[in-house]
């Protein structure tokens, strides 16, 4: 049984496309994914302009927007919390059984999913690194300070674009 629909008539393209139309697009962008269950915290850094674009994105609209622009991905940065030291804080004081619960198996479903971000960069033939989160998070304010970014964000976006916050296509 063949997936595949083979065709008996012959390759009638006689001419080569131009050197010019082969040139590949330049790889100037630098992907930062915090990831989740839901919608992953994406910052798309064009590094030649300094630009970000942030988005909240499924896993499956980020599939989709890597694979459309995966000529043009220089290395996606996913964050990794599973590197950390202690990435579960679920037995705080004053916080019930059910509470950590509910945190512990959040942060293993993030977990997950960061790992297969990784799993679809390789599948899409993409440079990626596991990053570990460094940085506390940052407020709104304090992000616009130092980012000059004046438009909406989250927590997620957030600390997505401070995976790639001024990178250029040097350092990368």
């Amino acid at each position: 049984m063949s997936f595949a629909m083979q065709s008996n008539k012959p390759n009638t393209q006689t001419s080569q496309p131009s050197p010019k139309s082969q040139k590949s697009p330049e790889k100037d962008l630098i992907i930062g994914i915090d990831p989740d269950l839901e919608r992953s915290g994406v910052a798309i850094w064009i590094a030649s302009g300094k630009i970000f674009d942030l988005r909240n994105l499924s896993f499956w609209q980020l599939f989709d927007f890597m694979r459309a622009h995966a000529d043009r991905i220089r290395v996606v940065r996913v964050e990794a919390g599973w590197l950390n030291k202690k990435s579960n804080f679920h037995s705080r004081a004053g916080q019930t059984k059910t509470e950590g619960e509910a945190i512990a198996r959040n942060v293993g479903e993030n977990h997950a999913i960061a790992k297969i971000i990784c799993q679809m960069c390789v599948y899409l033939q993409l440079q990626y690194e596991e990053v570990q989160q460094k940085a506390h998070k940052l407020d709104r304010d304090t992000f616009r300070v130092i980012t000059g970014y004046k438009g909406r964000t989250n927590q997620e976006t957030r600390d997505a674009a401070m995976l790639v916050y001024g990178m250029n296509l040097n350092n990368k």
